[in-house]
């Protein structure tokens, strides 16, 4: 009868979760301005709108060039015009039909003034005539009364040759102008050619099929001026002199067959340094910066990266192919960041220089994994490109975890295999937590807009995450194995999901990595359900403590209103330790659940913790009964060493967006959080300043504010006693770099010793002609010495800011600068963002003006009636790169109170003319602003209330559990048959669906 009794309840639970439709207010929203301004977790909602409204009259499949030719070779020669600012150029492409009856040929050009189009065939004119089709990119070149020869062989060679002109653009892409001073910010300005292509911007620069599956060999000529240097992804075959007088051509080695949009330029009166004689590995940056020595550390560890990532999935890079070299080059003006371009990778200069006295170590690490995450580029997007942009993934989602993996093999200083756990998958599954978020696969891809919308969170983070979940749910090398298929057989090819699936199967299969999970258990059906749909799980797990049985429902976490919809199963791969087995360490799946229920043994009973996803190695949240909860709360509050690291930084996140969903009461999860007031490794303290920080964010527009963050510095101060507001001598980066992320949050909230630290690190900045700020504190000590600062301390950093040559401290200050309280000196600053100048590059105006409205709670309304002075100087600014939305939406972010709202809403209404298509835009964000107030008065209660104790403590009975199973562990060290944790019956799960359920049911009540 009792077990008649436990299938009635696990049928309930099916019914309840599965059977009666889950229908929330579609009005709730949990997702704020803050978070959907650039650089914030939901950026890429503001996509949505461009998206459908840019292309809501053409098919995507329209933007998509016909298959019907293909390119096999281009001959390119570029001249650029450094004086005029501008570039011209001739490009022959050799290409052949695919198909008989080709009658036209329909290739990409953009903003190029097209001057001559002739097709050749062995030499003769094939007549032709040509027009361009903007709205789709299009140069349709048609030819009169006759088709194109063809045969299966694609031997019937075209050439067609197109010349062209265009100014050198300035919003950074394409083939645009860049610029730096040398010598000090006084310097006669030098300019720059370099390029931006991805995702759809080589048309910008020559005519060419600029998609990534028509790949092809290029041959370059680059006519420059004489005092002028140029570079592209290939070694300089040879320099000749030029018709033109004061210009020289540079010739390049043939490239391998590749991606339009891997290709690259730069022209540059610029320094290069080489790491040997054979001239294969070289950094190029501005003369001032290798002179400075500022090149050394990408120089060194760049190739520690390369040689490491060569050796670790057995192909070599300079094996590649004869002609590639690698340049690593320094841009000041790079919107991207970065970019893997083969053979010649572009980085935005503070991203690539390192300067040991004023580039702080956040910098440092930001240097070296960014070189991890373009150097696997070169066979993960370069050597093996994903098909299309929908599946842009199998590019990102690669790079983005050896940027984490391969730095930290590489050098383990700097935390990377524990950042992960917050820095990604954390973001991953926040950034994955609406109902609209794409799957990694995403359809309806087919406009330049649209595949700008698949850079996302989602692309790079989720495609990681997800790819570390493979890996441990095959092992390390097993998983290794199946990457080296997949690259063999698509090498100087493109890729789909389908080809990886199949490499990971074949290597699954041939090393038993998935025996025990059972004949019908297959990796491609597995990845198809973490691909194909958009989304993330959260796990409800229902332990009896008494039997040990643990009831397991899977749903699709929304932020929002805490469950979403799914249009299948997830297949799961699940892990997990219990207080009388805390093995944390063998991350090897014990089970695999692909039902919506299913019934797993913990195989002890008794009352104790249980904890699924050890070290959050699958991509899911996990939910737990009130009890066993309760258990856990105890364990983190009593022994929480015994949970791992990154376990416990999993609850502290899981916690937070459980009551921030509305799944979890706000007194629940603080008592669940409490543990922090003795915490003080990384991962969980990082974890909770990201949840703590949204909270104060809410609660800035109410009374309660100050209790709020009473309670969070409570909570902190044992870690930031422990780790004090002065670098020390000696110690480890993960513990300065806690420093350096918390010491700015407890100098927002007013903390006295954070403050105070702030302001003599300053004093004696100003007070000594020889001290500098330890560099490890200047984030913080900065900004607050501002905040408490005059005029004169902002003029200070301003002038330091001007003439300073290293980038990295730059950017740095200018983030600084808007702390400023003073309204004279943030005009200064605003002003010189969106005036004409060379003081503030492009790129760095969102950055600079965000800094300015949020640096004080009263810059907001300083930086609002500066946009309301000087709308039309604003809009002039952020047009080229962004839109004058923007700008606005960091003052809607930051709207307090009804009356704000109201007054920004009626300045809207009041200039909606001159606001133009963006009027919609901007009063979203007020109405944002408002939903934001709405929002923390219905949980502000709850908060306080546990502020204030009157909340019930935590009690559980205190029988011991009996155990039943150990669970032991067995690492292979080559690829062999992988062990897995042994278990008494098999590992693989019974998943009950509802007609056994009911069919047991049934034979237990008729006998």
């Amino acid at each position: 009868m009792m077990v008649t009794l436990n299938l009635l309840i696990l049928i309930l639970i099916y019914t309840n979760v599965y059977a009666i439709p889950y229908n929330p207010s579609p009005l709730r929203t949990t997702i704020f301005g803050d978070e959907m301004i650039e650089g914030e977790i939901f950026e890429d909602l503001r996509y949505i709108n461009e998206v459908t409204g840019s292309t809501r009259n053409i098919d995507p499949s329209d933007y998509r060039l016909p298959r019907a030719t293909r390119p096999k070779e281009y001959d390119l020669l570029l001249h650029i015009d450094i004086e005029k600012l501008a570039f011209s150029g001739t490009v022959t492409i050799y290409l052949y039909a695919t198909q008989p009856n080709v009658n036209e040929i329909v290739i990409h050009t953009d903003e190029l003034k097209i001057e001559s189009v002739v097709l050749k065939k062995d030499n003769v004119t094939v007549p032709q005539s040509y027009f361009e089709q903007e709205e789709l990119d299009f140069l349709r070149v048609q030819l009169v009364n006759s088709t194109l020869e063809y045969n299966a062989d694609g031997d019937q060679i075209y050439e067609l040759t197109v010349k062209f002109e265009a100014d050198l653009r300035d919003d950074m892409t394409g083939l645009y102008k860049s610029w730096f001073r040398n010598e000090n910010y006084t310097a006669e300005v030098s300019y720059i050619a370099t390029t931006h292509f991805q995702a759809t911007a080589a048309r910008r620069a020559f005519p060419c099929y600029d998609e990534p599956s028509f790949k092809a060999e290029f041959n370059i000529v680059i006519r420059r001026p004489s005092s002028y240097k140029s570079w592209t992804g290939t070694r300089r075959l040879t320099t000749r002199n030029s018709s033109i007088p004061g210009y020289e051509e540079d010739v390049f080695s043939t490239t391998p067959v590749m991606s339009t949009y891997l290709l690259a330029f730069i022209i540059a009166e610029y320094q290069s340094v080489y790491a040997d004689e054979s001239l294969a590995y070289e950094v190029i940056a501005r003369p001032a910066a290798i002179r400075d020595n500022q090149f050394q550390y990408a120089l060194e560890f760049g190739q520690k990266l390369l040689s490491r990532m060569s050796d670790h999935i057995g192909i070599d890079f300079y094996d590649v192919h004869e002609n590639l070299k690698m340049t690593q080059a320094s841009i000041p003006d790079f919107a991207a960041g970065a970019m893997e371009n083969w053979g010649l990778l572009i980085y935005r200069e503070a991203y690539l220089m390192y300067n040991g006295n004023h580039t702080n170590s956040n910098y440092k690490q930001l240097i070296s994994y960014i070189l991890s995450h373009e150097i696997a580029h070169m066979w993960f997007g370069n050597l093996v490109t994903c098909d299309w942009w929908n599946d842009l993934w199998l590019n990102e989602g690669f790079a983005r975890y050896y940027q984490y993996y391969l730095t930290d093999w590489e050098d383990s200083e700097f935390g990377f295999e524990t950042r992960f756990i917050n820095e990604q998958v954390h973001a991953a599954l926040l950034s994955d937590s609406v109902q609209s978020a794409h799957p990694l696969t995403q359809t309806g891809i087919g406009s330049p807009t649209e595949a700008r919308s698949m850079f996302t969170t989602i692309s790079y983070g989720k495609g990681a995450a997800v790819l570390r979940m493979t890996e441990h749910l095959l092992t390390f090398d097993v998983y290794k194995q199946g990457l080296k298929y997949y690259l063999d057989n698509r090498k100087f090819n493109t890729a789909l999901p389908i080809h990886l699936f199949e490499a990971l199967q074949r290597a699954a299969n041939e090393f038993g990595a998935i025996e025990e999970y059972g004949s019908d258990f297959s990796v491609i059906e597995y990845f198809k359900t973490w691909s194909e749909q958009g989304g993330h799980p959260v796990l409800n797990v229902q332990v009896n403590h008494q039997t040990g049985e643990m009831i397991i429902s899977q749903q699709r976490f929304n932020i929002n209103v805490g469950y979403g919809t799914a249009s299948r199963n997830w297949i799961i791969p699940i892990t997990f330790a219990t207080a009388s087995n805390p093995d944390f360490e063998n991350t090897k799946p014990t089970h695999i659940i692909k039902n919506g229920v299913t019934v797993i043994d913990r195989k002890s009973i008794g009352d104790e913790w249980v904890i699924f996803n050890k070290q959050q190695t699958g991509y899911y949240r996990v939910n737990y009964d009130d009890y066993t909860w309760d258990l856990i709360a105890i364990a983190l509050k009593t022994n929480r060493t015994v949970i791992h690291e990154f376990n416990r930084a999993q609850i502290v996140n899981d916690v937070f967006q459980f009551a921030r969903s509305g799944i979890m009461s706000y007194p629940k999860a603080l008592n669940i959080l409490s543990f922090l007031a003795n915490e003080t490794d990384y991962a969980p303290w990082v974890t909770a300043m990201s949840g703590f920080t949204w909270l104060r964010n809410r609660f800035a527009s109410t009374p309660h504010l100050p209790k709020l963050e009473g309670l969070i510095i409570d909570w902190a101060s044992n870690v930031m006693d422990n780790l004090g507001y002065y670098p020390q001598e000696g110690e480890s980066f993960m513990r300065s770099y806690l420093r350096y992320q918390l010491a700015p949050i407890m100098c927002a909230m007013n903390v006295t010793k954070c403050r105070d630290a702030a302001k003599e690190q300053f004093e004696q900045l100003k007070s000594s002609n020889t001290y500098e700020v330890p560099v490890d504190s200047r984030n913080w000590v900065y900004c607050n010495a501002l905040r408490d600062g005059t005029e004169e301390d902002f003029n200070l950093l301003w002038e330091r800011y001007q003439r300073h040559q290293v980038y990295n401290e730059k950017i740095l200050l200018l983030s600084a600068l808007g702390c400023t309280p003073h309204k004279n000196s943030l005009y200064t600053y605003m002003d010189a963002i969106v005036q004409e100048n060379h003081i503030i590059r492009r790129q760095d105006y969102t950055t600079a003006f965000n800094a300015a409205v949020s640096g004080n709670e009263g810059n907001t309304q300083i930086a609002f009636q500066f946009i309301k002075d000087n709308l039309p100087t604003v809009d002039a600014a952020f047009v080229v790169r962004s839109t004058l939305a923007t700008p606005l939406s960091y003052v809607s972010a930051r709207l307090r109170t009804e009356d704000e709202v109201n007054e920004f809403e009626q300045w809207a209404r009041d200039n909606r003319m001159a606001l133009g298509d963006h009027y919609n835009a901007i009063m979203s964000g007020a109405n944002s602003a408002r939903n934001s107030i709405n929002w923390v008065q219905q949980v502000q209660d709850d908060v306080i209330n546990y502020i204030l104790g009157n909340v019930d403590p935590i009690t559980t009975t205190t029988s011991a559990p009996t155990t039943t199973t150990v669970i032991t562990t067995v690492s292979p060290e080559a690829i062999l048959r992988p062990s897995t944790p042994e278990l008494p019956d098999s590992a693989v799960t019974t998943a009950l669906s509802l007609i056994v359920l009911i069919s047991t049911i049934c034979v237990n009540l008729i006998f």
